[in-house]
């Protein structure tokens, strides 16, 4: 895994709220992340653990694609590779930060003839605000127009605001532009990946996917962060109970033990 970055793609991250990376995984550690996802997911499903979030068969966001989290607490294989302190890095010098925890994982398997998944930005619904919130999502199998790759509206992590996300689940996959009418003039731009590519993603920045149109899941496996100097803005969203009971309104979210620290300049 080549986990250097340059100045040049530092710089498009910025300016575009993402950046694509081709071969972040090669051969062996694709197949590695494949096992560990794989089995992860179907002992999450075929128990019906918490961690499963697709409840209701017949809602239409249980139809965009099955998604388990915290995948890293119930399974070491997965835990070995969320906690790697070189993504972290990764992250924490593409948002500007000076260091970064692991929020939570999440596997998103678009299964075939999955619905599409509507622009929305991530960082609202997040229990902190913060322009340096950023998502490593890896491509688990190649990712194209037809079994529903990503999108995004480059630059609109600029001007992205924290009362309005476009709630996943939305069945208008464009609907978010009625909040957000100044963006109805940026082309959507499609990022068709090969399996083992890494995109991340800034938290304020619109993406969306398209349906999967194939007879084979779409899968990928993301690693959300946030910076290690976080407070909290009073949303629970994915913190853990324990967290959540004792933090209050403008506390730095600090706990090693759900939320652990990856790196931090001042550790090195």
């Amino acid at each position: 895994m080549d986990t250097t970055l340059t100045t040049s793609q530092i710089t498009s991250y910025r300016q575009n709220g993402y950046l694509a990376i081709e071969n972040l995984l090669d051969a062996s550690e694709l197949a590695t992340w494949r096992q560990a996802i794989d089995r992860a997911v179907d002992d999450t499903v075929s128990s019906n653990d918490s961690h499963h979030n697709q409840r209701d068969p017949d809602a239409y966001y249980s139809r965009v694609f099955v998604q388990c989290v915290n995948l890293w607490k119930t399974h070491d294989a997965v835990r070995e590779l969320a906690l790697d302190a070189n993504l972290g890095r990764m992250a924490a010098e593409l948002a500007g930060a000076t260091g970064v925890r692991l929020y939570h994982d999440h596997a998103l398997v678009k299964a075939p003839w999955a619905n599409p998944t509507n622009f929305h930005v991530d960082n609202p619904m997040d229990p902190f605000y913060s322009p340096q919130s950023i998502m490593l999502w890896v491509a688990l199998d190649d990712s194209t127009l037809q079994n529903g790759c990503l999108y995004f509206l480059p630059g609109s992590h600029e001007s992205s605001r924290t009362d309005i996300s476009g709630e996943l689940g939305r069945a208008g996959i464009g609907d978010l532009i009625e909040d957000y009418p100044e963006w109805a003039g940026i082309e959507p731009q499609p990022v068709e990946v090969a399996a083992g590519a890494g995109i991340f993603i800034s938290g304020m920045v619109a993406h969306a996917a398209g349906p999967n149109m194939t007879l084979a899941p779409r899968r990928a496996f993301a690693l959300l962060y946030m910076p290690e100097d976080a407070t909290f803005n009073g949303n629970k969203s994915a913190l853990p109970d324990p967290v959540y009971q004792r933090l209050q309104v403008g506390d730095v979210i600090a706990d090693d033990e759900h939320l652990p620290l990856l790196y931090s300049r001042g550790h090195e």
